[in-house]
């Protein structure tokens, strides 16, 4: 009896050994940068960066040469933020209200609870984690644009928001990409997997 009450000891102490690990590495992918490029990269180092936005501090652009797919399904509309030429964010059009539950679900499996705020109807809006330096945001903006997933990379976002009030691009629109992108194989974002 001792001997098993001792082995379930070790084993709850392997798994919260193990699982303080995985936060680590998540805290480290979260940290590193999305799609290969790490936060704080300027501008002229991103060689396949299409504008299609510039206010003033804020650039952003699409990579036509890199195509990306959120679980499984090719996304069009992955637009990546510079503030004043140093890269901040990502901005991710999620197409259905299928892909935003499982989305929802994965962010909240490897991230814990979200902070959350409410739209005037009282419905959930912004779904927000935040870890170390980054911060992921899930949108669901019924009546405008949908839904979205954000990265944003702190240090950069709080001095772009204290310029602007709206660090989205404004320029949801379709981005016609077909045929699919060439060069690399699709990058899965993969929610949290970069």
């Amino acid at each position: 009896m001792k001997k098993r009450l001792l082995s379930f000891r070790v084993l709850l102490i392997a798994v919260a050994f193990f699982s303080s690990l995985n936060g680590i590495c998540l805290a480290g992918d979260l940290q590193a940068g999305f799609g290969g490029i790490d936060w704080s990269t300027t501008l002229d180092q991103v060689k396949d960066c299409e504008q299609i936005e510039d206010r003033g501090d804020l650039y952003y652009c699409v990579r036509r040469n890199q195509a990306h797919t959120l679980l499984g399904e090719f996304v069009p509309e992955v637009f990546y933020g510079f503030y004043r030429e140093a890269f901040f964010s990502v901005y991710i059009r999620i197409a259905d209200d299928e892909a935003y539950m499982v989305s929802k679900n994965q962010l909240k499996d490897r991230l814990g609870a979200p902070e959350t705020s409410l739209d005037k109807d009282g419905m959930v809006s912004v779904l927000r984690w935040t870890r170390d330096k980054v911060r992921v945001e899930l949108h669901n903006d019924r009546s405008k644009e949908g839904f979205r997933l954000i990265y944003y990379y702190q240090p950069l976002a709080d001095k772009a928001a204290r310029k602007q009030k709206v660090l989205f691009p404004s320029k949801w629109g379709k981005i016609n990409l077909f045929p699919a992108p060439t060069g690399d194989d699709a990058a899965d974002i993969g929610i949290l997997k970069f």
